[in-house]
C-alpha cells in the first residue's frame, strides 16, 4: 500500500507549483516581433498547416511541404500542382503556387512562387491624412527552387534557394534566402520528427531611402523550428494525430504551436490548433477532403487563421496530381 505521507507530499507539490509563474523559453524581444523584411514568408497559408496552428513541420500528409519544410516533399512523396490563397481583406491577397516532381533514387524537385500584393493604396502623409491624391501599391514576391532527398525509408532532407523582391512605392528591397530541413520517421506510433531553418540569409538593404538613411537594413525573416507528429489513436478507418512545434524567429519572440487532426480513411480530415506565446489568442481550424478531377487525384481544403484583433482570415488550398506523374 502506498504511504499516505508520500501521496500528501505529491499533492502539496503539485498545488504549490500552480502558484509559481515562469516560462520555459525567454521572450527577449516581443516588442520587436515582425520587424523584418519579407514577413509574409513566415506564415503557413496552406489549409493543413493552418488547421493545426502552424504545427506542420513534421506533417507529410495533406501539408504543402515546399512551403513548410522541403524535406516533407520526399518524405510524403508530394508530387503535382499545389496552390493556396489567403484573403486578408481590403484588396490584399496572399498566394502560393508550387510544382513538384519525383526523380530517380528518391529525389524530388520543387518550383515555388509566394506572393503578397495590396492593389492600389491611397497615399497618405502626416500632413495630409486624407490622402495626397496619389496612389501607391505594395508587391512582395519570392520564387524558389528546391530539392528533397530520401536517404532511407526513415530519413529525408531538403533545401530550397529563394529570391525575394519587396517593393512599396519607391522603396525596394531584394535578397536571397535558403531553407534547410530534415525529417526522421520512427516505427513507434508513426512518430515523425523534423527540424528546419527557413529564410536564412543576410540582412536586407532597402533602396531609395531618404537622405541620411541609405545604410538602413531590414532583418531577415529567419526562423528555426522543431516539430513532431505521431498517431495517438487509431481504430478502423479513423485516427487522431497530434502535432507540436517550437518556433524561434529572428526577433527572439519564441512561440509554441500545437494541433490535433482527425482523419477518416485518408479521404476526410478536420483539425484544430493553437499557438502559445503569439499574439493570436483564438484557435486555428481546418478541413479538407480528397476527390478526383478528370481522373486526376485531387485534394482541397479550407482553413481559418486568427488575427491579433479577434477576427479570422480564410485560406483555401488545392492539390492536383497528374496521372502521368
Amino acid at each position: 500500500m502506498v504511504n499516505r505521507k508520500y501521496i500528501a507530499s505529491i499533492v502539496l507539490l503539485i498545488a504549490s507549483s500552480m502558484l509559481v509563474r515562469g516560462q520555459l523559453l525567454p521572450t527577449y524581444g516581443e516588442e520587436r516581433a515582425g520587424l523584418s523584411a519579407f514577413t509574409f514568408l513566415k506564415l503557413p497559408i496552406d489549409p493543413a498547416s493552418v488547421g493545426v496552428g502552424g504545427a506542420s513541420l513534421a506533417m507529410t500528409e495533406h501539408s504543402f511541404g515546399a512551403l513548410v519544410n522541403p524535406a516533407l516533399v520526399s518524405g510524403g512523396n508530394q508530387q503535382g500542382f499545389f496552390t493556396s490563397n489567403r484573403a486578408l481583406g481590403g484588396g490584399i491577397s496572399h498566394d502560393f503556387i508550387a510544382l513538384t516532381k519525383a526523380r530517380a533514387n528518391g529525389q524530388h524537385i520543387a518550383l515555388t512562387l509566394n506572393s503578397l500584393s495590396t492593389g492600389s493604396i491611397l497615399e497618405r502623409t502626416v500632413w495630409q491624412p486624407e490622402g495626397t491624391g496619389a496612389t501607391t501599391a505594395a508587391t512582395l514576391t519570392s520564387v524558389g527552387l528546391g530539392i528533397s532527398q530520401a536517404f532511407s525509408e526513415y530519413f529525408h532532407a531538403g533545401m530550397q534557394l529563394k529570391y525575394g523582391l519587396e517593393q512599396l512605392g519607391v522603396y525596394r528591397a531584394h535578397n536571397v534566402y535558403l531553407d534547410l530541413g530534415f525529417l526522421y520517421k520512427l516505427d513507434i506510433a508513426d512518430l515523425q520528427f523534423a527540424a528546419a531553418l527557413t529564410n536564412f540569409g543576410p540582412n536586407t538593404p532597402i533602396s531609395n531611402l531618404p537622405v541620411g538613411d541609405e545604410s538602413a537594413l531590414a532583418a531577415t525573416p529567419q526562423m528555426f523550428s522543431m516539430g513532431l507528429q505521431w498517431t495517438a489513436w487509431e481504430s478502423g478507418n479513423q485516427k487522431l494525430t497530434p502535432s507540436f512545434q517550437l518556433n524561434h524567429p529572428t526577433d527572439n519572440a519564441e512561440y509554441y504551436a500545437a494541433g490535433l487532426k482527425y482523419q477518416w480513411r485518408s479521404y476526410y480530415w478536420t483539425s484544430m490548433g493553437y499557438q502559445v506565446g503569439s499574439q493570436k489568442s483564438l484557435p486555428w481550424m481546418g478541413f479538407g477532403m480528397k476527390g478526383q478531377i478528370g481522373g486526376w487525384p485531387m485534394e482541397w481544403g479550407v482553413g481559418a487563421m486568427p488575427t491579433p484583433y479577434g477576427t479570422y482570415q480564410g485560406t483555401l488550398g488545392l492539390k492536383l496530381k497528374p496521372l502521368s506523374w
